[in-house]
């Protein structure tokens, strides 16, 4: 059934690129609708998965105080200072443009941390050696991959030089999100930081609220100077992470402890 279910909403994931609905007759809302749509169903397609892997990100969050730090980043994408200063205009201000559009960033950062952070990086982490160093080659490889998965938006027309930025500062975020997953263990968590994060840098824009944001000296300035402290930070709390605490979140990516694996080689090698 559960294969069956996965099969089911990938497809109609894929068929809704290809089959517009008519949602309303505003283009804005109407895109809106058949996006959030087609992420619901690659998010519960995601989800089924990780329930097959015997993926357990669904519990109780824990370490709420390191989701303030990954909060101020994902609040620091939008671009306050030239918004205060009135380069930036919205154009869409009624609540069901606003709600709609939050809407779409939760269903994209819901499915992407469904993916990145539940399934690549549990899949990830099971492939290198089950201690800090597989660990740390786990996280740095799964915020990689995420962040070249974006080197394809070339192909939807995007500029060699931006596609390259995208891919850089992606790998970053990648590595936020997945600071959020170890420390807090829900997949919920990454994925709301995520949609917030897409909401904050999207308000202004033309696929968002505004008519194209406009970043000054002093937004990009206080972005960089934030992002390089808390950074750090991430840096410093990924490198000194506690072993108890990595034994327990791989209990959670459904990886087997070190010791489990011997015993479970040991007993194939016994049966041949």
């Amino acid at each position: 059934m559960q294969l069956i279910a996965i099969f089911i909403f990938c497809g109609l994931a894929v068929l809704l690129d290809f089959v517009k609905i008519q949602y309303s007759s505003d283009e804005f809302i109407n895109r809106m609708l058949a996006k959030i749509v087609q992420q619901c169903c690659g998010s519960i397609a995601a989800i089924v998965l990780m329930l097959r892997l015997k993926i357990k990100l669904f519990g109780v969050p824990q370490g709420w105080l390191y989701f303030i730090p990954c909060l101020i980043i994902a609040l620091d994408n939008f671009p306050l200072i030239s918004y205060l200063n009135g380069n930036i205009q919205i154009v869409r201000t009624s609540a069901s443009e606003v709600i709609l559009f939050a809407g779409y960033c939760l269903s994209v950062g819901l499915f992407e941390e469904l993916i990145f952070r539940g399934v690549i990086f549990s899949v990830v982490a099971g492939y290198f050696s089950k201690d800090k160093k597989g660990f740390i080659k786990a996280y740095i490889v799964s915020s990689v991959i995420f962040g070249g998965i974006h080197i394809f938006n070339i192909i939807a027309g995007a500029g060699v030089v931006p596609t390259v930025l995208q891919v850089g500062y992606s790998t970053l975020t990648g590595a936020l999100f997945a600071f959020a997953l170890i420390k807090m263990k829900n997949i919920f968590i990454p994925a709301f930081l995520h949609g917030l994060y897409n909401f904050c840098g999207l308000f202004c824009t033309k696929e968002g609220l505004g008519l194209g944001s406009f970043f000054d000296m002093g937004t990009i300035i206080m972005m960089a100077v934030i992002s390089v402290l808390i950074g750090l930070f991430v840096l410093y709390s990924v490198l000194t992470y506690k072993e108890e605490d990595r034994v327990d979140l791989y209990k959670k990516l459904g990886i087997k402890p070190i010791k489990e694996e011997k015993v479970a080689d040991n007993v194939d090698e016994s049966n041949t």
